[in-house]
């Protein structure tokens, strides 16, 4: 990390005496969610806090020298899948990046490149394009002319045939970097006359494998030049076609290219005035499948929103595209199909000291003079977006995504437990039978909706001390995962109530507790263990909890 134990404090909203001991929460909730995202979090208070505090967190950046203040050229914008719009933005551009930013702002309209960020719309425009079963297909089904290595000798070369397309997405195939082909083969004043041909020649007979299949993760250019040709064959048009066929188009973003824009007074980042290294126009289409993209910052916002709120793949398939598939030598980050995701401790109530896990997937990329950071936050419905420019631009985007991610997240997830104690907790009476009723509660330092009371025709139905209700992401709205952000208008949505283990073990050492080398919590096993007696459906108005289903008994309690 690059921030100060101070700035930390303040990032997470501890008190000054919490900080002393920050341990993951007792019930090791689900995965996913404490409460509800059916709110418009820009007016809440945690929100306008981080808002108001973002700046002076930069300016300790620059004072500390994580960040370059004259060099830097960069945008920040975060956004809403409850509004569907920014909820903040904030730029900055140093003395001596002035001269390359074209319109002479730099806001949600400038373009810059995106770097490896491309990695993850190639992956997106497969899925879109051929499904997610694709990822478990053989690559040397749409690339034959990959095949035919021999499998005695695998340190010497790649056999294709074992390699499948989730392998090379996920960047589990071993295939490696692309550099040693761009040194062999390609000559900068003529890039364009080397073709797919070329690529995939260099790979099969070439290319030394870095690890065995799905061994590890280890990051791979190569393997997502490789992907560009399967999208290329799956389209039957040059990846650059596909893509724009496939994802710009459908989703207008007429500003992200594979190529870089032309024409008189366009928005951007052009750092051709400054740098003769730059990257800006250094295109080659035969890889520009891992890490050629421009864009800007209202382009990313709406592919962004465009994932979260399922526009192009079914709801299923986004959730499944968005989940681990290898972890990393560390506790805290995780691989997708590419998404990087940073499994984020974040504490479960404003200035409390324990945490909950919630996962922020990411990418990063970078071209010369250029990096750039985009994030979806699936728990909170919110995400963000960072285009850098400089001669500093590759270290300059890691403090960045931290102070974002550490302002903004966990001021999303302070903003949902503000919503929950205004608009989801109370009590609630089946109008029938008065003795059925429940209390629900958010209570500092815990995840989830308290059950602090539940009565069943006069009859407690429950250990009043540790049970929580979560969220289970099953509404009747809509199949597309924008129900979970959707606040305004009826909406009923599924919660199911947890049992914690009684008494409740510490939690390992390793997450701050005093337990041993294993947390002793099976919450996950037991859902729906009975039957579904552990079900409440909620009935949201315009996001307020009016009224709770109980299925077992088949009662309605209503607030009062």
């Amino acid at each position: 990390m690059h921030l100060d134990k101070a700035l930390l404090v303040s990032l997470l909203g501890f008190t000054a005496s919490s900080t002393a001991r920050i341990i993951a929460t007792d019930e090791v909730p689900l995965l996913g969610p404490s409460f509800l995202s059916n709110f418009d979090p820009s007016n809440s208070t945690a929100i306008s806090h981080a808002k108001s505090e973002f700046p002076g967190l930069i300016d300790k950046l620059f004072s500390s020298g994580a960040l370059n203040r004259t060099d830097l050229a960069f945008h920040v914008d975060v956004f809403s899948a409850a509004t569907n719009k920014s909820i903040y933005s904030h730029s900055h551009v140093g003395e001596n990046s002035k001269k390359s930013v074209t319109s002479g702002e730099f806001n949600d309209k400038t373009i810059s490149r995106l770097g490896s960020v491309t990695k993850l719309f190639t992956v997106y425009a497969i899925i879109a394009r051929a499904g997610i079963e694709v990822f478990s297909h053989p690559v040397t089904k749409y690339l034959p002319e990959l095949a035919g290595n021999p499998a005695n000798d695998p340190l010497e070369s790649i056999r294709w045939e074992d390699i499948t397309v989730g392998a090379l997405a996920s960047q589990q195939a071993g295939s490696g970097g692309v550099a040693d082909f761009l040194t062999d083969y390609v000559d900068p004043e003529r890039p364009l006359q080397y073709s797919a041909e070329d690529l995939l020649r260099f790979f099969r007979d070439k290319k030394k494998p870095v690890v065995s299949p799905f061994r590890n993760a280890v990051y791979s250019d190569g393997g997502f030049a490789i992907l560009g040709q399967v999208l290329a064959r799956l389209s039957g048009k040059t990846y650059s076609e596909a893509v724009q066929e496939v994802i710009f188009d459908p989703l207008g973003l007429e500003s992200m290219s594979t190529k870089v824009p032309t024409g008189r007074d366009f928005n951007a980042i052009d750092r051709r005035t400054i740098d003769k290294n730059t990257s800006w126009g250094g295109d080659i289409e035969v890889v520009a499948s891992t890490g050629s993209y421009y864009s800007n910052a209202a382009d990313l916002r709406a592919a962004g929103l465009a994932i979260l709120n399922s526009e192009l793949l079914s709801p299923a398939t986004t959730s499944q595209w968005m989940k681990p598939t290898s972890g990393t030598g560390s506790l805290v980050e995780l691989v997708g199909a590419p998404w990087e995701i940073s499994r984020l401790e974040i504490p479960v109530t404003p200035g409390s000291n324990r945490t909950r896990i919630s996962d922020l997937y990411t990418k990063a990329g970078g071209n010369v003079d250029y990096t750039a950071i985009f994030a979806l936050s699936p728990d909170h419905g919110i995400g963000y977006s960072i285009l850098v420019a400089g001669f500093t631009a590759t270290p300059a985007r890691w403090p960045l995504r931290d102070v974002v991610g550490e302002t903004f997240i966990s001021a999303a997830e302070h903003a949902a437990a503000e919503n929950a104690k205004r608009n989801l907790a109370g009590t609630f009476v089946d109008q029938t039978s008065p003795d059925t009723n429940l209390t629900l509660s958010v209570d500092r330092g815990r995840p989830g909706l308290g059950l602090k009371s539940f009565w069943v025709n006069g009859t407690s139905a429950r250990d009043h001390a540790h049970w929580r209700l979560y969220p289970t992401g099953l509404n009747s709205f809509s199949k597309s995962l924008s129900s979970l952000y959707k606040a305004k208008g009826n909406l009923r949505v599924a919660h199911r109530m947890v049992q914690p283990q009684t008494p409740m073990k510490p939690r390992a050492a390793v997450e701050g507790g005093k337990g041993g080398l294993f947390d002793n919590s099976f919450v996950w096993m037991n859902l729906d263990f009975a039957g579904p007696s552990d079900e409440f459906i909620f009935n949201l108005v315009d996001g307020r909890l009016v009224s709770i289903e109980y299925p077992t008994t088949g009662s309605v309690l209503k607030r009062v």
